[in-house]
C-alpha cells in the first residue's frame, strides 16, 4: 500500500484549513483555525506577521498527528492575493502583512499607471507593486529588504528559501507572466534586487526545516513547493480543465475564473490574466460579496430570510460594497455603494443584495467575452455563497450555461493538488 500524502495549506481572508490527500488525491487528514481580524478602518488594512505563522503552524501540528500513518512528500501554500510585507535579508520581519484590500496606495496606483503597460497586472491601489511602493516611503528597498507575498512568508518559515515566489503570486507585483520576467519598467520604480525569484506553481522551492521536522515528529523531511494564490487554488480544486470551464467564488469577495487560451488584460475594468501551464485564468475581483451581506446579517438570519424571499418580489437597484471603491468589472478607487433606500421588510432588504451581486457576476462575465475570453461553458461555485440555493437561482436567470458542483470547493484541496505535482494543466 502506498502511505504517501501531500499537504496543501490555505490562508485565507479569515482563517487557515491545511488538507492531506493520498496519491490517488482522496481526502485524508484536515486541519483548520480562524485567522483573528482586528478591526481596521478602511481604506487600512493589516494584519500581522508572525501571528499568521503562529496559526498556520498550530494548524499543521493538529494535521500532522492525523498522519502519523502516512510519509508526507511535498507541502504547498496558497494565500491571498496582493497581500504583501517587507523582510530583511535574514527573514526577519520589517512591516506589518499588507492585505489583499488594502487601498491606501492610491497615488502609487497613479505612478505606475505612468510606467507600466495597460496589460500588466499591477494595476490598482490594491495590488502588490502599489504597496511595495507604499511601504517605500518608510523603508530603503536598497537596503537588503525583500518583497514577500503572504504565501512566500509562510513558505519561508516552513523552511523554503527566503526570496521565492510563484508566478500567481507575483503578478500583482509587476511580473510578467507572458514573458515569465520581472519587466524592465519595473525597475525603474524598485530595486530589482528587492524582487524575488520567479518560479512555476508545484515547484521544488525547498525543504520542511530540520527544526520543525522534528518538531513535527516526522520520519522523512518533505518537499516544500510553489503554491499560488487562494483564488486559483479554489479553480484547480473543482475539477475545470476544459476552455470555457469557470469558477465563481462566493466568499468574502466576489471572484471569477474563466479557462481560456489567452491572456487578456484590461486594466481600466480590473480584468487580469494568471499563466495556468499553456492556459490562461481570466478574471478578475470585486470588493463585493459575502462581506457585505455579514455586515448586515449574521449565518442564522441569511439561512432564514432566504426562505421568506419571493423571486416575483420587486427590489432596489443595488451595488452592494461596504466602503467607497471597486475593483472588477470596473476599476473604481472611488466607487461609491449603493444599497439604499432600504425597504422596511429584511428579507426584501436581502434580496436587494443577492441580486446587486448577481448582476455583478453577469457583468463580469460579459466583459470577460467581450474582451477575447472564450465563450462561457459551465460555471462551478466555490465559497460560503454557494450554498445558498436560492442565491444560485437568482443567479442562474442571468447565466444560461450549466451550473455544475465542484470536485471540491476548498482551496486547500487545490493547494494539496500542486503538491502532488500531477495537475494536466501543469
Amino acid at each position: 500500500m502506498n502511505n504517501n500524502a501531500y499537504i496543501g495549506i490555505d490562508l485565507g481572508t479569515s482563517g487557515c484549513r491545511a488538507i492531506a490527500i493520498n496519491q490517488s488525491g482522496d481526502f485524508i487528514a484536515l486541519s483548520q483555525q480562524a485567522v483573528p481580524t482586528p478591526p481596521q478602518t478602511p481604506p487600512y488594512s493589516e494584519q500581522d506577521p508572525q501571528q499568521q505563522w503562529l496559526i498556520v503552524d498550530q494548524v499543521l501540528q493538529q494535521l500532522f498527528r492525523q498522519l502519523q500513518a502516512y510519509q508526507v512528500i511535498n507541502i504547498a501554500v496558497d494565500a491571498t492575493s496582493g497581500s504583501v510585507m517587507l523582510a530583511d535579508d535574514n527573514g526577519a520581519v520589517l512591516t506589518p502583512l499588507l492585505m489583499y484590500n488594502d487601498a491606501r496606495a492610491i497615488n502609487e496606483a497613479e505612478l505606475i499607471k505612468q510606467y507600466a503597460p495597460a496589460e500588466s497586472g499591477a494595476h490598482g491601489a490594491s495590488s502588490g507593486l502599489a504597496k511595495l511602493l507604499h511601504l517605500q516611503h518608510d523603508f530603503d528597498l536598497t537596503a537588503n529588504c525583500k518583497l514577500l507575498h503572504q504565501a512566500d512568508w509562510i513558505n519561508a518559515q516552513l523552511g523554503a528559501d527566503l526570496a521565492v515566489t510563484d508566478y500567481n503570486n507575483a503578478l500583482k507585483s509587476g511580473y510578467d507572466p507572458i514573458n515569465l520576467c520581472w519587466p524592465t519598467w519595473l525597475t525603474q520604480l524598485v530595486p530589482k534586487q528587492c524582487l524575488p525569484k520567479v518560479v512555476a506553481p508545484s515547484e521544488i522551492i525547498g525543504q520542511l526545516s530540520t527544526e520543525l521536522t522534528n518538531c513535527y515528529q516526522l520520519k522523512n523531511i518533505p518537499n516544500i513547493v510553489a503554491g499560488t494564490t487562494d483564488s486559483i487554488a479554489a479553480f484547480l480544486a473543482t475539477g475545470c480543465d476544459q476552455l470555457g470551464d469557470a469558477v465563481t467564488s462566493l466568499g468574502s469577495t466576489l471572484v471569477l475564473k474563466q479557462l481560456t487560451n489567452k491572456p487578456i488584460f484590461v486594466a481600466e475594468q480590473g480584468i487580469y490574466s494568471h499563466r495556468l501551464g499553456d492556459n490562461w485564468l481570466v478574471g478578475g475581483a470585486s470588493n463585493s460579496g459575502g462581506n457585505v451581506l455579514k455586515h448586515f446579517f449574521n449565518s442564522q438570519q441569511l439561512e432564514e430570510l432566504s426562505l421568506q424571499i419571493e423571486l416575483t418580489d420587486s427590489i432596489e437597484d443595488y451595488y452592494p460594497l461596504i466602503s467607497p471603491g471597486e475593483r472588477f468589472p470596473i476599476l473604481n478607487t472611488n466607487k461609491r455603494p449603493r444599497i439604499t433606500p432600504r425597504p422596511k421588510q429584511d428579507h426584501r432588504f436581502l434580496h436587494s443584495l443577492l441580486v446587486g451581486i448577481a448582476k455583478i457576476e453577469t457583468q463580469g462575465y460579459q466583459q470577460l467575452h467581450q474582451h477575447g475570453a472564450a465563450e462561457l461553458t459551465s460555471i462551478r461555485s466555490v465559497g460560503g455563497g454557494a450554498s445558498n440555493q436560492l442565491w444560485q437561482t437568482i443567479r442562474q436567470q442571468n447565466l444560461t450555461v450549466p451550473f455544475i458542483k465542484p470536485t471540491y470547493s476548498d482551496a486547500a484541496y487545490g493547494a494539496a493538488l500542486l503538491a502532488q505535482q500531477q495537475l494536466t494543466l501543469f
